[in-house]
């Protein structure tokens, strides 16, 4: 492989370049050789993510995780506003024992 030294980096790039690897935990090295391989083509660049796709950003919840959140909002829908905790207490003992 070739080897190449640059000199005369505008400073905005630089910090760019810097901020890129800190984001991806990349040394520079690295991050520098990606955004060549995509200004020339040879990689195809990461895809933007899709807006409203909080999924994509933060993960994905499993359908056990999903159903056990849609029934603690549904337990929360049945009680009003000003519950005291006792009552929200009792609530849920007698929907675990099935009353």
């Amino acid at each position: 492989m070739a080897d190449f030294l640059l000199r005369d980096i505008d400073e905005r790039v630089a910090e760019r370049i810097k901020e890129m690897a800190r984001q991806k935990g990349w040394p520079l090295n690295d991050v520098i050789l990606l955004l060549l391989k995509q200004a020339l083509g040879l990689v195809d660049p990461e895809p933007a993510p899709i807006p409203g796709d909080i999924a994509r950003l933060t993960g994905a919840w499993s359908d056990d995780e999903a159903r056990a959140f849609e029934e603690a909002m549904s337990a929360m829908t049945s009680l009003p506003d000003d519950a005291p905790a006792y009552l929200v207490e009792e609530m849920r003992r007698k929907k675990e024992a099935g009353g």
